[in-house]
Parts: structure tokens; sequence; C-alpha cells
């Protein structure tokens, strides 16, 4: 397959300005998107190929090596070390999450909704990445993509209990509705991110919204439609 030399704009994705200021090859893609196999050769190389799982929002993290099975794995992250192996996720409201060590040459896309969020998949990940392949958070360069905003995303008591047992109280904003709140997914990401050791200059934590914009899935605004958003990230070469 013939990689593509068109934009992400033209292809229809979004562009995270930290990432590319790191040159780090990555995709958040929008309503439409390509075959995970063509996004792995555009941000890798021509015999890259696309590390997908299973996800359950749970907190499960795998080795992109082990993810080549029929059927998939049950996981929601999926880490590597190798330059021919591309991590990518779907997501249509929850925070999808790329990781990128410089140091170790490492790298982790992570599906993190409130349920993985509170079960602290995010965590989980960076602590794979520093056993496994020695990374170091300090060296750490990360993006949140679109997911759902504070501003639309209320939530129920079961949510507000997660985040307060995690200690993410701090990513709830009171909702007028009783029994409820508003939930900032992507700021409780930030948090833990920073909780495991990042620096949080090299976070990005202000991705547009997908259920107030309709160029992105979005399952809160239309439940019955079925499409998904793909992300994933290649390490630097």
């Amino acid at each position: 397959m013939n990689v593509s030399s068109e934009s992400p704009q033209s292809l229809s994705c979004w562009t995270s300005p930290l990432l590319q200021a790191h040159q780090i090859p990555h995709w958040f893609s929008k309503r439409d998107p390509p075959d995970s196999n063509w996004i792995a050769q555009r941000l890798g190389s021509h015999n890259a190929r696309a590390a997908r799982v299973k996800q359950v929002h749970g907190s499960r993290c795998l080795d992109a090596a082990t993810c080549d099975c029929d059927p998939l794995q049950l996981a929601d992250a999926i880490i590597t070390n190798d330059p021919l192996l591309v991590p990518i996720i779907s997501t249509a409201d929850c925070c999808p999450v790329l990781v990128v060590c410089l140091h170790s040459k490492s790298c982790a896309a992570i599906h993190a909704g409130w349920r993985g969020i509170a079960l602290d998949i995010v965590g989980e990940s960076l602590r794979a990445l520093v056993e496994r392949f020695g990374a170091d958070p300090k060296h750490m360069v990360a993006a949140i993509g679109p997911c759902a905003s504070v501003d639309r995303y209320e939530v129920g008591e079961d949510v507000m209990d997660a985040f307060t047992q995690q200690g993410l109280g701090e990513a709830l904003r009171p909702s007028p509705s009783a029994h409820k709140a508003f939930a900032n997914c992507s700021h409780a990401v930030r948090i833990l991110l920073e909780r495991s050791g990042m620096n949080r200059n090299l976070i990005e934590s202000n991705p547009p919204c997908t259920i107030g914009d309709a160029t992105f899935a979005s399952h809160r605004r239309e439940p019955e439609n079925k499409v998904r958003m793909l992300s994933g990230v290649a390490i630097p070469r």
C-alpha cells in the first residue's frame, strides 16, 4: 500500500501542536477514519502495521507484540518500542491519550473513558512503559485527543463517586441537576499523567469537544451511530 503525502487536515484528522512540535508521528481521526493499517504505514513506514485490541473500559495494558491475534485481546492500552508496530485505539467521546518517551523510544496509545480513568489506566500504562522499556516519565510527551468536554458531559453519581475515590474530585463541576455533575475527563487524565511523574508542560490537554463538533464521532450526541474515531502514535524516527 502506498502511503499518501496528503496533509492531516485534508484527510480529516486533528493534529496536536505539542506532538507536532516534537516531531512525533500521530493521528487523531475525525468521523470517517481510514483503515488502521493505512494509518500505521502513514505514521511509521511502508511495512509498519497497526496493533489493536478489543476495548472493555478496564485498566489492562498490552505490549503491541502480543496484540496480533484473532480474536483481539481485551485491553484498553497498547505500548511498544518497535518502530514497525503502531498502537491504535478507537473512541467516540472517551479520551484518546497518546504518549511517547523520547528517552527510551517507546510509546503508548490509551483509551481512557470515565471507567478507565477511575481505574487509572493512564498510570498503569506509564508504569508499563517504565518497567518494560526503561522509559522515564520526565522525558515523556503526551496529548489528549478529541473527547467530550466538561461543558457537555453531565454525569451521575456513579461517575462522581468513582472520580472522588480516585482523588479526582477537582475534575468535577457542579451541575444544576440534582445528584449530577459535569465531568472534565481530559483534566482528570492530565492529573493522572502528572501523578505518574510527567512534566506538566509536556502534556496537551485542551482538545476539541466531540459532542459539540459534528466533525467528530460522538456516542452521546448520536447513540445510534456506531462510527468510531481512530487514534495512533508511532515512535519518532
